[in-house]
């Protein structure tokens, strides 16, 4: 007998395009937000490394919280979708404030409305983030249909990352600026995320019955210590935290690593050896010092895509594998990939860093995304996995704090990947921006930083992703909700909810 269906197709498009909107700005704040703070706002790398960490550690007990809300909302939309109306606006005007500098760079009022901002950006985000994800749970209690819609709605954030990675770039290495060039940025993806991810609020259904029982919170926490599964997630997706490095940091390497090596500084500084430069020749002109037919403004953005585009077919691919494979398997397989994909990059790469080659280089940013894109549906579908776990192990089901360790890991994923690079970078003698050197058409003067920090460079994101690729595989091992033990499992589950329905 044909097994029912659940999902709409406005349902999956909607999903998918809220996603798209979404990832916009939360990829504007992962990827860029150490950039402004450094160069928009003033701050130093530990000021704006020191932010990063502090506003990641209160979404460590925000997000589970959060999580506990949805659990215990109680409306005639469900327990997601009311979220989902509510949260677009707050994220909007909050992403527009993280990225505006109103005070003096460098300030002690720059550093905390930086600080305040970026704390508030994480609460609206991690309003709609838990619901969000967490609909997935309970839009459809089929396995096969939340694998394809997960699979396609992480696409569809995906191509939406892409998009800041191509115009951010562009808006502040005009003459605009890093200032200005942040905040028109700000506003883009703040509206267009708004927009469209509002949409899946008025199209969606939630269909998985809901408890009878409402556990109290000291329950809550109980329950969750029984959710092994869960935990093992939870521990693989910490230990591989630095494993986004190259994704989070691409500016960096764009800058001064190929920019740099295609950059006459004779043409720009007055005494151009590195470390002296402080003189500007006159009427200097950065286009003309730099000989490569790739614009510098897009040189970044060839980066970020090399890698969006390995992530693509990674998962599409991704469903299909599940048919043939356990996410167990899927897992380790892609993270033992990705750990020798890293290595032997910078085994390549750093025999002369003042000469790396880009189309080299775009080879092995597309391969890194391969494990990346893996990595970025996988977790979901292991969370979801979770959520049944612990519905067959207690009879609980916690959709909504579940999921919250989701997005909880996918901040902290970001947070310690951008706090590892900034503190150790800012142990070699790398020179920042300084935003008084711009030349004749108003473009940024990059610095021209040494060999050896052009090799740190090159190590930290290539040899610290591939040391978080091998410690995420190490709680997999763990794992034994797979193969039989969870066909079982579903098997149960399903029978035990037609007959609630009944």
């Amino acid at each position: 007998m044909e097994q029912k269906k659940y999902l709409t197709m406005k349902e999956r498009i909607c999903f998918t395009v809220g996603a798209f909107g979404r990832s916009g700005i939360y990829t504007l704040m992962s990827m860029f937000t150490l950039v402004f703070f450094q160069n928009g706002a003033g701050l130093t790398l530990k000021q704006g490394t020191t932010i990063i960490l502090i506003g990641r550690i209160f979404d460590a007990l925000n997000d589970p919280v959060m999580g506990m809300i949805v659990d215990r909302t109680k409306s005639k939309w469900g327990k997601m979708r009311p979220y989902l109306l509510l949260s677009p606006v707050p994220i909007a005007l909050t992403t527009i404030a993280l990225f505006s500098a109103p005070f003096e760079e460098g300030s002690t009022a720059a550093f905390v409305w930086a600080l305040v901002t970026y704390i508030l950006w994480g609460v609206a985000f991690t309003v709609q983030d838990v619901p969000f994800w967490g609909l997935s749970s309970v839009i459809t209690p089929l396995e096969s249909e939340r694998t394809s819609f997960i699979s396609t709605a992480r696409l569809g954030s995906t191509f939406g990352g892409i998009l800041p990675a191509l115009l951010v770039p562009i808006l502040y290495q005009s003459n605009m600026g890093y200032t200005k060039g942040f905040f028109l940025s700000g506003v883009i993806f703040a509206v267009l995320g708004c927009a469209l991810s509002i949409l899946i609020f008025f199209v969606s259904k939630e269909r998985v019955p809901k408890m009878d029982h409402t556990p109290s919170f000291k329950e809550t926490f109980v329950v969750l210590g029984k959710n092994k599964l869960l935990i093992i997630v939870i521990f693989a997706a910490v230990l591989g935290s630095t494993m986004v490095t190259a994704n989070q940091c691409a500016d960096y390497i764009g800058n001064y690593i190929i920019i740099q090596n295609y950059t006459d500084f004779t043409q720009i500084f007055q005494d151009f050896l590195p470390g002296a430069q402080k003189l500007l020749i006159d009427n200097v002109d950065a286009a003309a010092a730099y000989d490569f037919w790739i614009p510098r403004g897009t040189i970044v953005t060839t980066l970020t895509v090399a890698i969006g585009v390995g992530m693509v077919p990674a998962m599409a691919l991704f469903p299909v594998l599940r048919k043939k494979l356990s996410l167990k398997q899927i897992y380790i397989g892609s993270a033992l990939f990705g750990m020798v994909v890293h290595a032997l990059c910078y085994v390549v790469m750093a025999q002369d860093v003042t000469k790396v080659n880009i189309y080299v280089l775009w080879v092995f940013l597309f391969l890194m995304g391969l494990p990346l894109g893996i990595y970025n549906v996988i977790t979901y579908a292991l969370i979801a996995d979770a959520v049944d776990y612990l519905e067959w192990k207690t009879g609980e089901r916690q959709e909504g704090v579940c999921f919250a360790f989701q997005t909880f890991l996918s901040k902290v994923n970001a947070a310690v990947a951008t706090f590892v690079f900034g503190q150790i970078l800012d142990r070699t003698d790398f020179k920042p921006v300084d935003k008084s050197l711009v030349d004749i058409a108003g473009r940024q003067i990059f610095f021209q930083q040494s060999e050896s920090t052009q090799k740190m460079l090159v190590a930290l994101v290539t040899i610290v992703p591939a040391i978080g690729f091998l410690l995420t595989i190490i709680p997999m091992f763990f794992n034994d909700y797979t193969g039989k033990v969870k066909e079982q499992a579903q098997k149960e589950l399903e029978a035990k909810r037609e007959a609630k329905m009944q």
